[in-house]
């Protein structure tokens, strides 16, 4: 008898067990007796099989589980309704329409928005199946943005009663978040401004008809996969607040999201600032802030804490709590912080405080505490740092993850707890050095900064950590030289730091901590002696590297450096002007050396010469174009007793040609201005007003 036909592998294997287990032949929920009991559930609606679901390990009464929702919320989506499809016909006609938006070739702004409209009445009656397409949904997402207020408004017309499903869906609920941001600019705007038929539903009305639709369900949309964005953004829209500030996009959305690039023409422009929103929308918000923790108890609340999907939402429910109620609302015993820390003693046994010191080491949980720290009212984060928090600064500060809840901590401490908070921290420097926590003694010299406390300990703590050789400290401060590669010895057998090899990427963290230093008076000249122990070579790759590049702007700009150091650092670059010029990187060091060279009008002179000979190289440079009309090159070659007066004022500034930040003035300009001056003198004493102005 022939064999069957079987193929190997692991693919193979995991195929044919699916299929044998679609055909009833295998039981997979008890296959032995050690396996957890099963639950059977049957349908209420029909007498069909039942459905057995299995509790892995030892689950108590108050057991949530994220992973999958309770039996109505899941007949919910069970019975979530079809839109439909749409056809290759309409598929290719999208497709042809996105095409010709992307490229852009219209005659006018006119022509295109009625391009757009027509669109839009092509597509009446199929808005939701498009919204649900997995390839046309991108296009309605693009269109969107460009569209009008009309235009907006019809299809949230067209959305509404369908949005407690559109929410859930995996493409739509992107249509629907783009379709609130865009709503909101026009909002924020005066609405009697706007151009809108009589009898309709206005922006207003029809948020106000969304925000309605979703509050009897907004407790099991806070975890759902899809709906819990756009929940945020709706939130956001309500509140006022500004809706791409960089504290707020890490909250509407997850770095996985797919970016789906609008149109680059410029026509997309949320607000930054603060939007005017109606009143009615802080009473919805209030509302839905409310319903979404009026049937949760603090058991579910701080489950939501280390829920990945939960977390950013409730993360903004409590900080709009607070900037629209005000912190004295946190006190409140129905508030989002009051159910989380129900216990305002928050003492070292209590619930609350092993729920906080269960979420300063957690991934998620952290940004909740982070978020809370800076919300808290000043009483309670009083006693959160005095009973928790204090002793354990030197222990958050090594961590990975709660040294980010440190860092707030210190943005909201005291002056004498900064003092106590930084001794700790100082104790740990080596450790700190040691596995590049360099973002946390950032932080610290900043805030020692602006409360007035000695930034010396930091400066000698730094030294012993990153070695005396002010040179050596510099490079590895960057990681840009190992320390295996700069041995401990005196200042005489160590090798010079012009001579280590500089190949790597200056790192980032580093950059920054160097830029803070030279802004400290204290801390100035530990950087700054570093910059001018290292060779040209050495500089000249520190300018071209992006990171190392602004600590040596910084060094020239900032108010601790004086002509001295200017004058001490700038001869550096003799012999590599043209060279910085050309580079990405380096033309912005060689813009900052025209304003560090005022005052040093010889030095200006001579980079200015180094630039006069590579002439025919920088006009083939990008970069080296910029340099040159920064550097007012033209004038130099061509009026170069009007450049020496340029030069000597310091008039000219690169980017605007002024240094206090105005732009500088043509010489038509400035007769203009003396033929008012003197016209104005002629008026006081009683001349003729009607005089020909001179020849500029």
């Amino acid at each position: 008898m022939p064999k069957e036909n079987r193929q190997r592998g692991r693919l193979q294997n995991k195929k044919r067990k699916r299929d044998e287990y679609e055909k009833g032949k295998i039981d997979i929920t008890r296959q032995n007796s050690a396996d957890p009991l099963p639950i059977p559930i049957t349908d209420a609606g029909d007498g069909e099989a039942e459905t057995e679901i299995q509790v892995q390990g030892e689950a108590g009464d108050d057991f949530i589980s994220f992973g999958q929702p309770t039996t109505p919320a899941r007949s919910a989506v069970d019975e979530r309704p079809f839109y439909g499809l749409l056809d290759e016909q309409e598929q290719a006609y999208y497709t042809d329409v996105n095409a010709k938006i992307e490229a852009n070739d219209f005659g006018s702004p006119e022509d295109k928005a009625l391009f757009l409209d027509a669109v839009y009445r092509e597509s009446q009656g199929k808005e939701l199946k498009i919204a649900s397409s997995q390839s046309c949904s991108r296009y309605l997402e693009k269109w969107i943005r460009i569209s009008s207020a009309e235009q907006v408004r019809r299809l949230l017309v067209r959305f509404v009663s369908h949005f407690l499903q559109l929410v859930q869906h995996r493409f739509a609920s992107h249509c629907c978040e783009a379709l609130f941001l865009k709503a909101a600019q026009f909002v924020a705007a005066d609405e009697a401004e706007l151009e809108q038929p009589s009898g309709t539903l206005s922006l207003e009305q029809l948020f106000l008809a969304v925000v309605e639709e979703l509050q009897p369900n907004l407790g099991y949309l806070l975890t759902e996969r899809f709906a819990s964005h756009v929940v945020r953004v709706l939130l956001l829209v309500l509140s006022g607040e500004p809706l791409n500030d960089v504290s707020t996009l890490s909250v509407l959305a997850s770095r996985k999201k797919e970016k789906i690039d609008a149109y680059s023409n410029g026509e997309e422009n949320i607000p930054v600032a603060s939007r005017k929103v109606p009143p009615s929308f802080h009473e919805a918000l209030s509302r839905l802030i409310s319903r979404s923790v009026s049937t949760l108890d603090t058991t579910y609340i701080r489950a939501l804490a280390t829920h990945p999907t939960g977390n950013p939402t409730l993360q903004l429910l409590l900080r709009l709590e607070v900037v629209s109620g005000g912190k004295s609302k946190a006190k409140h015993a129905d508030s989002v912080l009051h159910r989380l820390l129900p216990d305002e003693s928050l003492e070292e046994d209590g619930e609350g405080a092993k729920f906080v010191q269960g979420l300063m080491y957690d991934p998620t949980g952290s940004r909740l505490l982070e978020t809370i720290i800076q919300n808290a009212p000043g009483k309670m984060f009083k006693r959160l740092y005095g009973n928790l928090l204090r002793q354990r600064m030197g222990a958050m500060a090594k961590n990975d993850i709660a040294s980010y809840v440190a860092i707030r901590v210190l943005e909201r401490l005291s002056k004498e707890d900064l003092q106590s908070a930084r001794d700790e921290i100082l104790s740990e420097m080596s450790t700190l050095v040691c596995r590049n926590r360099i973002g946390i003694i950032k932080v610290l010299v900043e805030r020692c900064e602006i409360r007035h406390v000695d930034v010396g300990p930091v400066v000698a703590a730094l030294q012993a950590a990153y070695g005396d050789n002010s040179g050596a400290l510099l490079l590895r401060m960057l990681k840009l030289v190992p320390t295996s590669e700069i041995p401990e010895q005196p200042d005489s057998q160590q090798k010079q730091p012009g001579e280590e090899t500089v190949e790597k990427t200056a790192d980032i963290h580093g950059s920054l901590l160097a830029q803070t230093l030279l802004q400290s008076p204290t801390a100035f000249a530990l950087i700054q002696q570093g910059l001018q122990s290292l060779s040209s070579d050495v500089l000249l790759r520190l300018a071209k590297d992006p990171s190392a590049s602004r600590v040596l702007q910084q060094s020239l700009t900032s108010p601790c450096s004086n002509l001295q150091s200017k004058r001490k650092l700038t001869p550096k670059f003799y012999g590599h002007m043209a060279d910085l010029a050309m580079d990405i990187s380096g033309s912005h060091l060689a813009d900052v050396l025209w304003r560090a060279t005022h005052g040093s009008h010889f030095m200006k002179e001579r980079l200015a010469e180094e630039l006069r000979a590579a002439e025919s190289q920088l006009r083939e440079s990008r970069y080296g174009r910029t340099v040159w009309r920064n550097w007012n090159m033209d004038v130099y070659l061509r009026r170069p007793g009007e450049w020496q007066a340029m030069a000597k004022v310091g008039v000219a500034e690169p980017g605007n040609g002024r240094e206090d930040g105005t732009s500088k003035k043509s010489r038509l300009e400035l007769a203009r201005e003396r033929f008012v001056e003197k016209n104005g003198k002629r008026q006081r004493l009683g001349g003729r007003t009607d005089a020909v102005p001179a020849k500029a």
